[in-house]
C-alpha cells in the first residue's frame, strides 16, 4: 500500500492519529491510500473531500471520514445529527457527509464506462479515533440506528480488527480484478495525462499513414504514472523542486496542480510562472481544461495569475507586479540596455533587474501577496528571481518549480537550492529540499519517463547535449551510474580515473522503465509500421536547407497532416529568419505563420498555419513533427568557446525534444551533423569514458537523493 497525502494535515490529532493507524493496519496490502482527496461534484463546484480514501484491489474503495471528538463532545445523536458541545459547538452529520462523499467518488469511478459493470465494492464508515469501543456501548450510541455497522472506534483501528472489518465487508463483495481492471480503476483517481480526443481518420487512408499513426498514439497516451500523479495532485507546505526530463509532462502536471488549488482554495492567490511570452496559449488552455475536469465548470481566468517571469505593460510577469508591490519602478530592457550594452542586455538583462530589485528592498520588510507560486521553465530564470519569488510568498512560502537543465538555452545557471538561497549563520540550507515535510510530501521529485518524445528522438538528443562522440570528448554530463540512472539510462562501464586513464568505454542505452512513449512499444511499431523518428538532412547552404525544409513541408501535408501539426523552429544564427521562413512557405503554397510578432505576442499555434519559431519562443511548446533548422550552429568553430557550445548544444535539445512523433534536424555539413549522423544510427551508444575533471559543466543533484515513490 502506498501512502498519499494530498495536502499537509492540519492541527487535528484526531487525524494524525487516524492516518498513522491505517498506514500500520493496510501497510503490506495493494493499493494506495491518500489524504484528503478532493472530489467536485459539479453543482456548484461542491467539494467532498474525504479525509482518508483507501482505494484497494482487495478491498474496495472506503471513505473515512475522521471525527477528532471525545465522548464528552457528544451530547446526543438525533437521526443524522450529532449535537455537540465545546469545540465543535454545533450539530454535524459525520454519517450522511462519509455517505455523500463515498457516492461522489463512485461517480467519479464510473465516468470510466470499463469500471462500471465489473461490482467494484465501495464502502465508508466514520472513524473516532478517540473513543472507545466501550465507551460507545456505555453511551448507548452503538445502539442508534444511523451509527450501526458504519462507525469504527479506537479499538477496530488496530490492525488485525481493520482487517477484519475490511474483509468482511469490503473482500466479500469486491470482485477480483484483472491488471488492466486494476490499472482503469487506479487511473480514475490518477487522473489522465491528456484529454485529447483521437482524431478521426477517414476510411480511406491509407493503412501506413502519419494520420492513422497519430490516432494511434493519441489513443495510449492518457493516464498518468505514479510520480507524475503526486506532482499534479499534492500541494506541499512549503518549497518543492521537480526535475524532469523533456517530455516528462512537467507544464501539464503543474497547470493540473494550479487548477486543483483553484478549486480547493478558492481564497488563495495563486501565480503560475513561465519564461517564454510564446507559454501563455498554452498554459491558460491547461489550466482551464483541469478545472473544468475537476468542477465541470469553467474556470473564471481572473483568479489565477498567469505571468510572464519578466511582464510588460501590455502582459504583467511577477518581476514586474513585485515591483510595482513594492513601489519600486519596474525596470525592462531599455533599463537593461543602458546599463548592459544591447549585447549583454540580451542574455543577462533579466537577471540585472532582478538583482537591482533585490538590492533595492534589501533593507526592507516588504509585503507579501501571493499564496503559491508554481514557476515553469525553471532553467532559464536567474538566482535573484527565486529569492524575489520567496519574498512574495506568504507563509509557508508554497514555491514550486520545475527544472531541466538540458533545456538552458539561454544561460548555463540552473536552480539548485543550495546555489539560489544560500545557508543561514549555522551554515545549514535556508531551503532544504532532502527528505519529506511532515506530512509525508516529499519536497523534491524526478521525473525521467518521458512521453512526448520517442526513445530514439530523446536518447540522440541527451547523448549530443552532452556531446558523447564530440571530437574533443564530451563538454557536459553526469559520471556516476546512479545519476545516469535518474535521467533514464542503463550504463555499462566506469566514470573512475583508472578507466579513464585505461580509455575503457563505456555504453549507454534508454532504459525500458524510462520509455513512456508509444512509439517505444515494438507491438506499436510493428502493427503500424511507423516511420523513422529521426531523420537528417544535410544541406550544402542556407538557400539548400532552405529549399529542402519548404519541399517536405509540403510533402507532410500531401500526406495529410494538418498545418497544427508542424512546427518549424530556427536555432540562433542559422542564417535563416522567421519572416524569410515564411515568406519561401507562402510562396510554396502552405499556409504559415511567424510565433512571436508583435501582433501575436502570446500566440503560438494556429492550426490552419505551419508554426515558424524562434527556438526562445518554441521552447516549453510541441508539435507532432518538428523541422529543427541550424544543427551547424553547433560547430565548435562556429562557437565561441566552450560555454557558448555548450548553450547552443542545449538549444539544439531544446529543438529535438518538442517532437511528440518525428523530427527532421536540417544542417549544413560539419562536426555537428556528423555527430548528429553517428548518434541516430545507433541504439546503444558507445563512448570513452570521462570524469568530473575533463567536463567542462558537471550535471547533478546538488540535495540528498530521493525515492519517488511512498512507502
Amino acid at each position: 500500500m502506498k501512502f498519499f497525502p494530498n495536502e499537509a494535515p492540519d492541527h487535528n490529532r484526531g487525524e494524525r492519529l487516524c492516518w498513522n493507524l491505517l498506514k500500520q493496519a493496510l501497510d503490506g496490502t495493494e493499493g494506495v491510500t491518500y489524504y484528503r482527496y478532493p472530489v467536485f461534484s459539479g453543482r456548484g463546484s461542491q467539494r467532498r473531500e474525504p479525509d482518508f480514501l483507501v482505494v484497494s484491489r482487495k478491498y474496495g474503495v472506503w471513505v473515512f471520514e475522521c471525527k477528532g471528538a471525545r465522548l464528552s463532545n457528544i451530547v446526543e445523536i438525533q437521526g443524522q445529527e450529532w449535537q455537540m458541545r465545546q469545540w465543535y459547538d454545533e450539530c454535524i452529520t459525520p454519517v450522511q457527509q462519509a455517505e455523500d462523499q463515498m457516492w461522489e467518488v463512485k461517480s467519479l469511478v464510473e465516468r470510466d464506462r470499463t469500471l462500471r459493470g465489473l461490482g467494484i465494492a465501495f464502502d465508508y464508515r466514520v472513524v473516532l479515533p478517540f473513543i472507545s469501543e466501550q465507551e460507545w456501548q456505555a453511551a448507548g450510541f452503538a445502539d442508534h440506528p444511523t451509527t450501526q455497522g458504519v462507525v469504527l472506534t479506537s479499538d477496530a483501528l488496530e490492525r488485525p480488527a481493520l482487517r477484519t472489518e475490511l474483509r468482511e465487508h469490503g473482500l466479500a463483495h469486491m470482485p477480483e480484478l484483472s491488471d488492466e481492471q486494476w490499472d482503469a480503476l487506479q487511473a480514475a483517481f490518477r487522473g489522465k495525462a491528456s484529454d485529447e480526443e483521437p482524431r478521426a481518420v477517414a476510411d480511406d487512408t491509407p493503412t501506413y499513414s502519419p494520420l492513422r499513426t497519430i490516432r494511434a498514439l493519441q489513443t495510449r497516451l492518457k493516464q498518468l504514472d505514479s510520480v507524475q500523479e503526486r506532482v499534479a495532485h499534492e500541494t506541499p507546505e512549503g518549497p518543492q523542486r521537480i526535475r524532469g526530463l523533456a517530455g516528462t509532462g512537467k507544464t501539464v502536471l503543474f497547470a493540473k496542480r494550479a487548477a486543483r488549488m483553484l478549486a480547493a482554495h478558492p481564497d488563495w492567490e495563486i501565480a503560475f510562472v513561465f519564461y517564454s511570452r510564446a507559454l501563455y496559449q498554452q498554459i491558460r488552455a491547461l489550466i482551464a481544461a483541469a478545472y473544468e475536469q475537476l468542477t465541470t465548470e469553467p474556470l473564471d481566468t481572473a483568479r489565477i495569475r498567469i505571468w510572464h517571469a519578466w511582464g510588460g505593460k501590455d502582459l504583467t510577469g511577477l518581476f514586474r507586479e513585485a515591483s510595482l508591490q513594492w513601489d519600486e519602478r519596474p525596470l525592462n530592457l531599455n533599463d537593461a540596455r543602458r546599463a548592459l550594452g544591447d549585447q549583454r542586455a540580451n542574455s543577462e538583462g533579466f537577471g540585472w533587474v532582478c538583482d537591482q530589485l533585490e538590492a533595492a528592498i534589501a533593507d526592507r520588510d516588504v509585503e507579501p501577496f501571493l499564496d503559491a507560486v508554481l514557476i515553469d521553465e525553471g532553467q532559464d530564470l536567474p538566482p535573484a528571481f527565486y529569492r524575489l519569488a520567496m519574498k512574495a510568498l506568504r507563509p509557508p512560502h508554497r514555491l514550486y518549480w520545475a527544472y531541466d537543465e538540458a533545456q538552458g538555452i539561454g544561460n548555463l545557471v540552473v536552480p539548485r537550492a543550495a546555489e539560489v538561497f544560500g545557508q543561514d549563520a549555522d551554515g545549514r540550507p535556508r531551503v532544504d529540499l532532502s527528505g519529506r515535510y511532515p506530512s509525508g510530501i516529499q519536497k523534491a521529485h524526478n521525473l525521467n519517463r518521458c512521453y512526448r518524445t520517442p526513445a530514439a528522438i530523446l536518447r540522440t538528443a541527451h547523448a549530443f547535449n552532452m556531446g558523447l562522440l564530440r571530437k574533443g570528448g564530451p563538454l557536459q554530463g553526469v559520471t556516476n551510474k546512479e545519476e545516469w540512472e535518474f535521467l533514464g539510462y542503463e550504463v555499462e562501464g566506469e566514470f573512475t580515473d583508472a578507466a579513464v586513464a585505461a580509455g575503457q568505454t563505456v555504453k549507454l542505452r534508454r532504459a525500458a522503465e524510462a520509455c513512456g512513449h508509444p512509439y517505444d512499444d515494438l507491438a506499436f511499431s510493428d502493427s503500424l509500421r511507423p516511420e523513422q523518428c529521426l531523420e537528417t538532412a544535410t544541406c550544402a547552404s542556407r538557400d539548400d536547407a532552405l529549399a529542402t525544409l519548404t519541399r517536405a513541408v509540403a510533402a507532410d501535408l500531401e500526406a495529410g497532416l494538418e498545418p497544427g501539426d508542424l512546427l518549424v523552429t530556427l536555432l540562433p544564427g542559422c542564417g535563416l529568419s522567421g519572416s524569410l521562413v515564411t515568406r519561401a512557405l507562402e510562396a510554396a503554397g502552405v499556409a504559415a505563420f511567424e510565433a512571436g510578432t508583435d501582433a501575436q505576442r502570446a500566440v503560438f499555434r494556429d492550426e490552419q498555419r505551419v508554426t515558424v519559431s524562434s527556438i526562445f519562443r518554441a521552447k516549453g511548446n510541441e508539435a507532432w513533427k518538428v523541422y529543427a533548422v541550424g544543427l551547424h550552429v553547433a560547430d565548435p568553430e562556429r562557437c565561441k568557446g566552450n560555454d557558448d557550445e555548450l548553450v547552443r548544444r542545449n538549444q539544439v535539445f531544446t529543438a529535438l525534444t518538442r517532437a511528440r512523433a518525428w523530427c527532421v534536424a536540417i544542417g549544413t555539413a560539419g562536426p555537428a551533423m556528423e555527430e548528429l549522423q553517428r548518434l541516430a544510427a545507433v541504439e546503444t551508444i558507445e563512448f570513452p569514458a570521462f570524469n568530473q575533471r575533463s567536463l567542462r559543466r558537471h550535471v547533478a543533484h546538488d540535495e540528498s537523493r530521493q525515492e519517488d515513490l511512498f512507502t
